[in-house]
């Protein structure tokens, strides 16, 4: 309990720095998906979706961006759209894969629907697996 309660002391002292360091340079995009990340860390999934806005208007290829907006539409139970930004990644890191170009165009994407549970259970697991990559990946000692 005390190794969780430090971490989230430092998720809050990070974005404190993020904030700071954005109040110099606004647009710094690297600092802007730290926060967006941190934000999703700590549950506040608007302020997260609207930092990650920013990071996919700005790097539309960016696979990780996708993945963790989609993760914080499905934590606010917006399944359409995690839907789409789960496709959209996919696209990304799979973009020679012909038979899933094929399959799901922009059109698919924009009007996919999530039917049942299987669906939402499976883009869960997903979602937990690329989650942890992604804060691995953007803060190693978090997953000490």
């Amino acid at each position: 309990m005390k190794k969780l309660k430090e971490q989230c002391e430092m998720i809050y002292e990070l974005l404190d720095a993020c904030n700071e360091k954005l109040t110099s340079e606004p647009s710094n995009i690297e600092i802007i998906q730290l926060r967006g990340i941190l934000y999703s860390g700590v549950e506040l999934y608007d302020e997260a979706i609207k930092d990650l806005d920013k990071v996919i208007n700005s790097l539309p290829d960016d696979e990780d961006a996708y993945f963790l907006r989609c993760d914080c539409h499905y934590n606010k139970g917006e399944y359409d759209l995690a839907n789409q930004d789960y496709l959209r990644a996919l696209k990304i890191q799979f973009p020679d894969d012909e038979e899933f170009v094929k399959g799901y165009t922009e059109e698919v994407i924009s009007k996919s629907t999530i039917d049942n549970n299987k669906e939402l259970k499976d883009l869960k697991k997903t979602l937990e697996y690329e989650k942890k990559r992604i804060l691995i990946s953007y803060i190693p000692q978090l997953s000490d």
